[in-house]
């Protein structure tokens, strides 16, 4: 060997890199050290003779050979990268410069090829990406203009956006990885939740529902969902994932045009029964001026309050559909106007009076007794709406009596610059749970079989009107008391 190959062969072991020629057929001519020890050899010298089917990456070798053949026909070099095996049974990641191989009259007569290992190059650069990537997915998660989470099989939350972490009060979606439904701020409604996903999971169908739970901040959301299976590479479902938005809002935009469209109706048929009133009322009055001389004194003054009743009620209907029109003529459906109450002094004693000889009269024909001690005094109020309310406690005392004599105590009282009223009865009782949601002026269902307890919403309204306050005390099987404190009126001059 001459010297100038001799340092040519030196040069090429030292080089940091593989370093490898082929003929024409693909058949190695030679390689430097760093080759022939990728590929497990002792020597260069192993590796003459061979071709890329003889090698530990022969499954790429067809690939290998097309790329050579292509750099030979075309001349020119080419920068690639290549995949392939070496000893140990190592996957590679390799960049490759390959080069026609020519003689000294520029014939191709083969390939040359510099190659550099890659692999953890490349796999710090996937890494990266798969960083750079779950990062843009969690950012897109964390923005997204709705609440997003995912649980396991069991209900266990591994994960949610930033969104749904502070509608439950939480500052990061770390401290709801771990929890479940019972866990929460709806865990009142945990069983429901867990339900509907236990469904989605077993029948694999993704669903809309509306969901209803109390948020952070203590009130009821009302959520738009959607929820999914959720699965693993394999298919299997490993739990769920849904979407959730806050339409609360919406909801009970929702619920106010409906009140008000019913309002609206409500108040048509109040105008039209209101008018047809009077008619019968006229016939009323006509009736009782033939036969007031074959009656007491006490039964005309029974008719002529209940003549005053009927007309005070009709001309109430009459004022609330005049008013709800107004309200529709200056804001549309948007909002009615507040009605401005028309308040007035009220002789308790002398409504009360009135009130129980009509129901008297009312329940000839039952076993029922109403006491009333008189008392004179004064509140401020409607005093139709007063007597409405009173009427329809009186009427629930009677109807809550069963099998035996209703008896009804009505009893009123000064206590300072307060009035207290007082209604018994020797009913039924209620439910502790009832009364304590009247107290708290919550709407309830009724108990009677037939009925839709507009009475008891009237008394709870005029209450509130009127600014007053009820205690409910009832015990079941022996009877109730309603107990009405009212502010005192100043009595008139």
């Amino acid at each position: 060997m001459g010297k100038n190959q001799a340092e040519i062969s030196n040069i090429l072991q030292m080089v940091p890199g593989c370093i490898y020629w082929k003929d024409i057929n693909g058949v190695y001519l030679g390689c430097n050290q760093a080759e022939a020890e990728l590929l497990g050899l002792s020597s260069p010298e192993e590796m003459i003779g061979k071709t890329d089917y003889d090698l530990p990456w022969k499954e790429t070798a067809g690939v290998l050979r097309e790329t050579d053949k292509r750099i030979m026909k075309s001349k020119v070099c080419e920068d690639i990268i290549e995949n392939g095996t070496c000893c140990g049974n190592r996957k590679l990641v390799m960049l490759t410069r390959k080069s026609p191989l020519c003689d000294d009259k520029g014939e191709v007569i083969g390939i040359i090829g510099v190659t550099v290992d890659i692999t953890e190059r490349r796999l710090k650069e996937e890494r990266e990406s798969e960083l750079k990537t779950q990062w843009t997915v969690n950012n897109i998660l964390q923005y997204a203009p709705g609440c997003i989470y995912w649980k396991d099989i069991n209900g266990v939350y591994l994960g949610c956006n930033q969104a749904e972490a502070e509608m439950l009060g939480f500052k990061s979606f770390k401290e709801v990885t771990g929890k479940t439904d019972y866990d929460l701020s709806w865990r009142y409604v945990a069983e429901i939740l867990r339900k509907t996903d236990q469904r989605i999971i077993d029948n694999r169908e993704t669903e809309e529902v509306l969901e209803i739970g109390k948020v952070a901040n203590g009130k009821e959301a009302v959520m738009l969902t959607r929820k999914s299976p959720l699965y693993d590479d394999k298919n299997n479902v490993i739990g769920i994932i849904g979407v959730s938005i806050d339409i609360t809002d919406r909801k009970e935009k929702e619920e106010l045009e409906a009140k008000l469209k019913l309002e609206k109706e409500l108040s048509k048929i109040a105008k039209e029964v209101a008018h047809d009133i009077h008619s019968p009322l006229a016939a009323l009055g006509a009736f009782q001026y033939i036969v007031q001389s074959k009656l007491t004194d006490k039964e005309n003054g029974i008719l002529d309050s209940l003549k005053r009743s009927i007309h005070d009620i009709a001309s109430r209907m009459m004022e609330k559909y005049k008013e709800i029109k107004e309200g529709e003529s200056r804001k549309g459906l948007a909002r009615v106007r507040t009605v401005q109450k028309k308040e007035e002094r009220i002789n308790v004693n002398l409504s009360l009076k009135e009130l129980i000889e009509r129901k008297e009269h009312e329940y000839t024909n039952k076993n029922v007794e109403i006491k009333y001690e008189e008392k004179i005094v004064f509140i401020k109020g409607e005093r139709v709406e007063f007597e409405r309310m009173m009427s329809n406690l009186i009427n629930n005392g009677v109807e809550a009596v069963e099998g035996k004599k209703a008896e009804i105590e009505v009893v009123c009282e000064e206590k300072g610059e307060e009035v207290e009223i007082i209604v018994k009865d020797n009913g039924q009782g209620m439910p502790k749970e009832m009364a304590e949601k009247l107290m708290r002026g919550e709407e309830v269902g009724t108990t009677k079989e037939y009925g839709n307890g507009i009475g008891t919403q009237q008394v709870m309204s005029t209450i509130k009107s009127m600014n007053g306050k009820l205690k409910i005390e009832s015990r079941e099987g022996i009877g109730t008391e309603f107990i009405l404190t009212f502010p005192k009126a100043d009595n008139p001059m």
